[in-house]
C-alpha cells in the first residue's frame, strides 16, 4: 500500500504539481513523528559543491540506517500540458533538485523543486535547511 501512495505522489509530481519554481514537500505519515537520531548521505550524481554545503550543516553519519538522498539533474523537459505555453516561449526550468528521506525502504520525507540552473550548494542548503525544520532535526 505504501508502494502505491508512493508512486501515486510521483505521478502527481511529474504530471501535474511539478515544473514550478516552488518547492513540493511531503512528510509521509512514518515521517511525521519520526524521531531522527542520525543521518547518512547519498548524493547522485556526486557533487562535490553540493557534500561540502551539506555536510556544514549536519553531521552525516555513514554508518547510519536513515538516509538523506539527494538527487539532481540538469537538461530535463517536462512533460506536463499545462506548462505548453512556457516551454513555447522559453523561460522554462531545464533541472532539478530532489531530496528525500528515507529509514530502510520507508520513505519519511520528500522535497522536491524545479531549478533554472544547475542544482548548487546554496539551493542544497535551503532545500536542506527546510528539511531540518520539518522533521526537527538537531545537530
Amino acid at each position: 500500500m505504501e508502494r502505491i501512495k508512493i508512486l501515486i505522489f510521483s505521478f502527481s509530481i511529474l504530471f501535474s504539481g511539478g515544473c514550478g519554481n516552488t518547492p513540493v514537500v511531503k512528510i509521509y505519515p512514518k515521517g511525521e513523528n519520526a524521531h531522527i537520531e542520525c543521518l547518512s548521505l547519498d548524493i547522485y550524481p556526486m557533487n562535490d559543491d553540493i557534500r561540502r554545503s551539506l555536510e556544514k550543516l549536519y553531521p552525516f553519519d555513514p554508518s547510519c540506517k536513515t538516509v538523506l538522498e539527494v538527487r539532481h539533474k540538469e537538461n530535463i523537459s517536462c512533460n506536463a500540458n499545462h506548462n505548453a505555453f512556457h516551454k513555447a516561449v522559453g523561460g522554462f526550468p531545464g533541472n532539478f533538485l530532489r531530496m528525500e528521506v528515507r529509514k530502510g525502504l520507508t520513505l519519511l520525507y520528500s522535497y522536491y523543486i524545479d531549478l533554472d540552473s544547475k542544482a548548487g550548494a546554496e539551493d542544497a542548503k535551503r532545500a536542506f535547511e527546510r528539511i531540518k525544520r520539518d522533521l526537527d532535526l538537531s545537530n
